[in-house]
């Protein structure tokens, strides 16, 4: 199978299991960036999308719910969170206290 057909059936599973805020932001989440890491990055490494959940909702260190990009979470006890950082969106249109927020994510 090639990466745009695992791609979109790997996004459009999701989406199917999905309802309310945790689908509306895979919609607007997963852009540009987060796409094209996996097709560069970890299509390459992995060469699948199992374990690997989009737009993962989680709680940060002070109980306040937050999206990662991607959990991995294959079986057993090993868990990778992945962020991907885009310049516009993090860097050049962060005020000092959402970059805070963000260094403690």
């Amino acid at each position: 199978m090639d990466f745009q057909t695992a791609h979109e059936a790997f996004i459009g599973a999701h989406l199917e299991r999905r309802s309310g805020e945790r689908k509306g932001r895979l919609e607007r989440g997963h852009d540009h960036g987060e796409k094209l890491f996996l097709q560069q990055v970890w299509w390459l490494v992995k060469g699948d999308f199992e374990h690997l959940h989009p737009e993962y909702e989680l709680q940060d260190w002070m109980g306040r719910s937050y999206f990662a990009d991607f959990a991995w979470l294959p079986p057993g006890w090993i868990r990778l969170l992945i962020e991907i950082k885009g310049f516009s969106s993090h860097v050049r249109d962060m005020d000092r206290h959402k970059f805070c927020r963000e260094l403690n994510r």
